[in-house]
């Protein structure tokens, strides 16, 4: 086990000018300028730990990048970790997928056709909206329903949408993007059974799993009960826990070998089967010892960032309503009671508050008034994007 003495920096502020990071290059294209602190992309401020810079040199001390096999210990590292969960795995049961983004689009090209019907539940993590259409397929939702600060599941009208539109398939975040929402083991098990009876397949995206605040516990759907197992396709990822989102790194846990066929049998088809060499190394160095005492320090931090723009909202503007998450970097903001269109709250936050949020009607219809404010960076960097909200507010 890694010492005591570990500590690892989380405020070191680092200039990601030259570096093509989306966050910051995209500013003029989302934005309309690059006069932005950029609270949007889902990825983090904070360097990528030295363990996993260090094995990447160590692997480039051999000239060779050719073709790369994904060894036994590699498919260990995922097993261990998870098994953190008290989810556990068998090698077979893992493919390998090159995000998380591609296993869900996989799934949906393996596990139904043209025309089929596929639940998601807004608000939702963008790409789960477009993926039904990209693929030829339909789009149906089935919102959260909003009561007293947090979001739940009408499973009556969960269970209603499934049986009018014949649903084949339905893509769940777990925990939930944008919300920070944190599934409980009674929710879950509800959901699985009512996907069991009308034969839809879960695709479960946990890759946010690993960062999750207390009292709250992650519960893997797949581990609440062998049928269930059978009956989902788990995403993962450790892209957002070690900021590794440039590696392209993704797998996915099928524990149905009739699935995982189907599955396998898409991507033989789209050549969508190992990791990069680099990548490779990354999640083998991350899903370590080490890797559990970095996971430790980050979520603490994160969970101080996430109080501080609690207090802020708290003192300086009790009407915005602010959701506080059970996991994730994201805050899902309520700006309504400041603003009644989209647009004018955008443009505020972007050339009052000079401050690049994730809109939230991106998220769904549901998500209209709500902005999500990504708070994975440098403390003295959420201060200063704190002191410009603040001068924004006063020209109200």
């Amino acid at each position: 086990m890694p010492s005591p003495a570990v500590i690892f920096d989380f405020d070191r502020v680092w200039d990601r000018s030259g570096t093509d990071a989306e966050k910051y290059d995209a500013r003029q294209a989302v934005f309309g300028t690059t006069d932005v602190i950029p609270l949007w992309v889902a990825d983090m401020d904070f360097a990528t730990p030295d363990f996993i810079i260090e094995a990447l040199k160590n692997r480039l001390e051999h000239p060779l990048l050719g073709y790369t096999l994904m060894s036994e210990a590699l498919y260990q590292a995922v097993i261990d970790w998870q098994a953190q969960q008290d989810y556990h795995l068998e090698a077979s049961q893992i493919c390998w997928t090159h995000n998380v983004a591609n296993g869900f689009h996989l799934a949906v090209q393996a596990f139904t056709q043209v025309g089929d019907a596929i639940l998601v539940q807004p608000p939702i993590y963008p790409p789960f909206l477009k993926a039904p259409e990209l693929n030829d397929r339909r789009c149906i939702e089935s919102p959260l329903v909003l009561e007293k600060g947090q979001y739940h599941i009408d499973f009556a009208a969960f269970e209603s949408q499934i049986q009018r539109h014949h649903i084949k398939l339905f893509l769940f975040s777990h925990p939930q993007n944008p919300s920070g929402r944190v599934w409980q083991p009674d929710e879950l098990l509800k959901l699985g059974q009512i996907c069991i009876k009308h034969q839809v397949i879960i695709v479960s995206d946990e890759i946010h799993s690993d960062l999750v605040y207390p009292p709250f516990k992650h519960v893997p759907l797949a581990s609440l009960s062998p049928d269930i197992a059978q009956n989902t396709v788990t995403l993962s990822s450790p892209g957002k826990t070690f900021n590794l989102g440039g590696l392209q790194i993704g797998y996915a846990i099928i524990a149905n070998p009739v699935l995982k066929k189907a599955f396998e049998r898409v991507s033989q088809r789209l050549k969508i089967q190992d990791l990069n060499v680099m990548g490779a190394v990354a999640l083998q160095a991350a899903y370590s010892d080490l890797g559990r005492e970095y996971k430790k320090q980050l979520v603490t931090y994160l969970n101080n960032n996430i109080q501080t723009v609690l207090d802020f909202f708290a003192e300086q503007a009790p009407q915005v309503k602010v959701m506080r998450p059970q996991a994730t970097y994201l805050i899902w903001i309520d700006f309504s009671a400041l603003f009644n269109a989209q647009e004018d709250l955008q443009a505020w936050l972007i050339f009052k508050a000079k401050l690049g949020l994730g809109s939230g009607i991106n998220f769904g219809e549901a998500g209209r008034g709500f902005m999500r404010m990504n708070i994975a960076l440098p403390k003295s960097q959420l201060q200063q994007a704190l002191s410009q909200l603040k001068s924004a507010l006063h020209t109200l």
